[in-house]
């Protein structure tokens, strides 16, 4: 494991003007380039489905759906289950990890964070934490994940929510920041 990785996993922060930071740095370029070169082709070339294990160094369950263009900075900070859809757009911003469980659909420019900057030092120190999307979750057009967050199952998140605090299992929220709209 890189050393950024083991600072953002064991303290939850890290600066970018540490040496360790460079580690992070490597990674958010192979993630980029990789990502560039996914966005660039269809989800039917032939070689799509291998830049996209390249990109996540994982072999994807056959039942995970990612259409392109789309966007994930740390790549190898993905976990995924299976029968997943990803929509056109997405922007994945993965350092703190994203897990994304079975059966998940997440719809077109949908964008989850993992990292956030500190107030007084926002241009040197973040913070990382971990978002997890649970089994059956429904992400609608255009919704905003923050860091820590968590989708409980069978849940739905309107189009263009904003979610900073945890989403109940069987629940839809929407709005911004979102709120419970209705319980499953």
């Amino acid at each position: 494991m890189n050393r950024f990785f083991e600072i953002v996993d064991q303290y939850g922060e890290a600066r970018n003007d540490e040496p360790y930071f460079e580690d992070g740095l490597k990674e958010i370029i192979r993630s980029h380039d990789l990502s560039l070169k996914i966005s660039a082709k269809r989800p039917t070339d032939p070689d799509f489905r291998e830049l996209l294990n390249e990109l996540f160094q994982t072999e994807l369950d056959e039942t995970v759906s990612i259409v392109s263009p789309f966007y994930c900075d740390n790549g190898c900070r993905m976990k995924f289950g299976k029968n997943i859809t990803i929509n056109k757009g997405a922007t994945l911003l993965s350092a703190g990890i994203i897990e994304i469980e079975d059966g998940v659909l997440i719809g077109p420019d949908v964008r989850i964070a993992t990292v956030n900057h500190d107030l007084k030092e926002r241009h040197h120190k973040f913070y990382f934490k971990k978002v997890t999307i649970k089994k059956n979750a429904w992400i609608c057009i255009g919704a905003i994940i923050c860091p820590g967050v968590t989708i409980g199952e069978n849940s739905v998140v309107a189009a263009g929510a904003v979610v900073t605090k945890d989403v109940p299992d069987n629940t839809i929220v929407g709005g911004n920041p979102a709120k419970v709209i209705k319980r499953l």
